[in-house]
């Protein structure tokens, strides 16, 4: 007699075989599922998809060039609350600034954390400048805020923007502005010659992308009126006609399609993206001086 297994397998051969099929037609999605999902094109376009529905990010940045340091974070959120946030550590010559800037729609803040300098005033005396830290100012209400616009397309961050534009844009805006970003050609890339890299058990890409200025430039000001924000409303994009194009290293997790660092080796400068979708937190400051008292009290320091 035949084995239990074997015997059942003599009784019904279709049912076995068609069981097999199954598996087989299972499997065979499966890794062609796998194969396409991960596919490096696809990633990436389906990451500036995720990166134009994203309520909010935290971008750090960082700089070193010619004996000089930044260290930069800024954060900002979309939608309910428009607010940004940024802290900024600047070390140059013997000095070293910390600032903290909050930027709404209708208004500035600014203040100095702390500052260390070997500089003296003119009688050679130590600076001192226990006036001005801490102090909130608010840039005046005739002046048009920047803040929260230089947040969002990252004008403030060292390499002069973002990477890839982030904010939760509604479906046809979203797919309208992909269509022109591959029709201007914005971001070239090899796709073949991604490079693949694991870090912390997740799978990441690698992509060597060249941004075109006049194209990037024509992308960041249709974003900018998308988000309402008029800083480049007087943009020409034509106007950066013959410069070279930029070469960004695009790092990307594959799982999340999020962008996860972008690096201008040429510019010693890197982005870390983070915290997506987490909202800002901080409060808006209140009982504010004016930029311009700060900007005294920072004249009369220094005399």
């Amino acid at each position: 007699m035949l084995p239990e297994p074997l015997n059942t397998i003599k009784k019904y051969p279709m049912r076995s075989l068609y069981g097999a099929g199954v598996l087989l037609l299972i499997i065979g999605g499966w890794l062609w599922w796998a194969k396409v999902s991960t596919n490096p094109e696809r990633i990436f376009w389906d990451t500036v998809s995720q990166s134009l529905s994203t309520s909010a990010v935290t971008i750090q940045a960082q700089q070193s060039n010619n004996g000089a340091s930044l260290n930069q974070t800024v954060q900002y959120s979309l939608g309910a609350s428009n607010l940004s946030h940024s802290l900024t550590t600047l070390n140059q010559n013997g000095t070293t600034i910390v600032d903290e800037l909050v930027g709404t729609p209708k208004a500035d803040y600014t203040r100095y954390l702390s500052i260390h300098t070997n500089q003296k005033n003119k009688h050679g005396t130590a600076l001192n400048f226990a006036s001005i830290i801490g102090v909130w100012a608010k840039t005046d209400a005739r002046t048009q805020p920047q803040l929260f616009g230089q947040a969002v397309l990252g004008t403030g961050l060292p390499i002069g923007g973002v990477a890839l534009p982030v904010a939760n844009l509604e479906s046809t805006q979203r797919t309208k502005l992909i269509q022109e970003i591959k029709a201007d050609s914005v971001y070239q890339t090899d796709y073949k010659a991604v490079k693949k890299q694991h870090v912390n058990g997740r799978l990441q890409y690698v992509y060597a992308v060249s941004v075109q200025p006049v194209a990037y430039a024509a992308l960041m000001q249709r974003f900018a009126q998308l988000m309402g924000i008029h800083s480049l409303d007087q943009l020409d994009p034509t106007s950066f006609k013959g410069q070279q194009a930029s070469h960004l290293q695009l790092t990307i997790d594959v799982r999340s399609q999020q962008v996860v660092t972008a690096a201008v080796p040429a510019a010693g400068a890197t982005q870390t993206y983070t915290a997506y979708d987490v909202p800002v937190s901080i409060a808006v400051p209140t009982h504010p001086i004016t930029v311009q008292a700060l900007q005294q009290r920072l004249t009369r320091l220094q005399q």
